[in-house]
């Protein structure tokens, strides 16, 4: 998914885009990206300190073109050419507030910017919803999870985060504003939401 994203910055984004990575943690996707578009630069934004840290020690190879800053994705963004966020914007609960999360960015952006929304995904129906926790299951199978640890898994993370359908989500972005809405890329419970700006004002 990471790979992915990088891939599709590189397309749409100008190659010395300013990036603005929202609840940002540890600084797995600004490693990729700094890796991926040598003339970008990217400011972290997280609320959370030690995260923020731990950021700073894995991106030190980068230092010049990488910036931090201790804030919330709730509170005014800075411009950005562009704007990204993975496995962030699912601690948002109410899909109001998510929608002005993604207003907020949309003013954020520079005229024809884009916004890179990596996350879990689900579907709105019951059947093909629990196809999709099946896979996953299965995929944690793989690094030796139980089934039941990972539907135990499902229920904690169910109590803590939210995930809304897919269709909700392309919605929420055309609500804010934004003149093309996508979901570029999904493998399974992962994908990949893209918004452009407009170019005209």
């Amino acid at each position: 998914m990471l790979a992915t994203g990088v891939e599709l910055l590189a397309a749409l984004a100008p190659p010395t885009a300013h990036v603005l990575d929202l609840g940002a943690g540890t600084g797995a996707l600004p490693a990729a990206v700094l890796s991926g578009l040598p003339g970008a630069r990217v400011t972290l934004l997280d609320v959370d300190t030690e995260m923020l840290d731990e950021a700073r020690r894995r991106l030190a190879p980068f230092a010049g073109r990488v910036g931090f800053r201790e804030a919330s994705f709730l509170d005014p963004l800075p411009a950005a050419d562009a704007v990204i966020a993975s496995l962030a914007l699912h601690h948002v609960h109410d899909l109001d507030v998510k929608t002005d999360i993604y207003r907020s960015v949309h003013e954020a952006l520079a005229l024809g910017g884009v916004f890179l929304n990596l996350d879990a995904a689900i579907t709105e129906g019951a059947r093909l919803n629990a196809l999709t926790l099946d896979r996953w299951a299965a995929r944690m199978a793989e690094h030796g999870m139980t089934d039941a640890e990972a539907r135990c898994r499902f229920a904690a993370w169910a109590a803590e985060d939210r995930y809304f359908p897919l269709d909700e989500e392309l919605a929420a972005l055309r609500r804010a504003g934004f003149a093309e809405v996508e979901c570029f890329w999904r493998r399974g419970s992962s994908a990949i939401c893209c918004a452009l700006r407009g170019q005209d004002l």
